[in-house]
């Protein structure tokens, strides 16, 4: 093709392509994350979590739900004050798991994952360093807002596709009046 029979249109459209294939060259290699706060590592275990506090079955389980999306969400809002407490209990969970299990928690089977997160809540790893925080009231912290993802309104990041009100056989705020399960 000649340079000077290129049109200013035309060379306006290779130029964008071009830089378009630079940028989707450039992002191959690396890791998107869709989280305010939580890194890719750290929703992946709040996954986890998530499905062990509220387990699938015949409906959504806490990651199907958005669990992980309302804690990270308000990890960056109302809940700020507790990222912190998040960022190093996640971390001490999974280093106290692979010195018990020789495995990170998400490698774990569901079974194994259960007895850890029962001798968590019992109060068995208080002891163990959790920088600064206990296990236990972790625990407790995380239990409470996987059941606020879980059952509150999915415009707060959680209840994704209204999955509780789905399975309590409520009606769905919008639509309340209408005939539509």
């Amino acid at each position: 093709m000649n340079p000077k029979s290129i049109s200013r249109r035309n060379f306006i459209k290779m130029s964008a392509i071009g830089a378009g294939c630079l940028y989707i060259a450039g992002c191959a290699g690396s890791p998107v994350s869709y989280h305010y706060i939580l890194t890719p590592w750290e929703a992946e275990i709040v996954d986890a979590l998530a499905d062990q506090i509220i387990p699938p079955d015949e409906y959504a389980g806490g990651r199907e739900a958005g669990v992980t999306n309302y804690i990270d969400k308000q990890l960056s809002g109302f809940f700020n004050e507790q990222a912190p407490m998040y960022k190093a209990c996640l971390k001490a969970l999974d280093e106290t798991c692979k010195e018990v299990y020789g495995k990170e928690f998400t490698a774990l089977d569901f079974d194994t994952q259960t007895e850890y997160l029962e001798d968590i809540q019992g109060g068995k790893y208080n002891s163990a360093d959790w920088y600064g925080y206990t296990a236990s009231s972790f625990f407790g912290t995380l239990r409470g807002h996987c059941m606020q993802g879980f059952y509150g309104s999915p415009r707060h990041g959680g209840n994704k596709n209204f999955v509780s009100y789905r399975m309590m056989k409520l009606d769905y705020p919008y639509l309340v009046g209408r005939n539509v399960h």
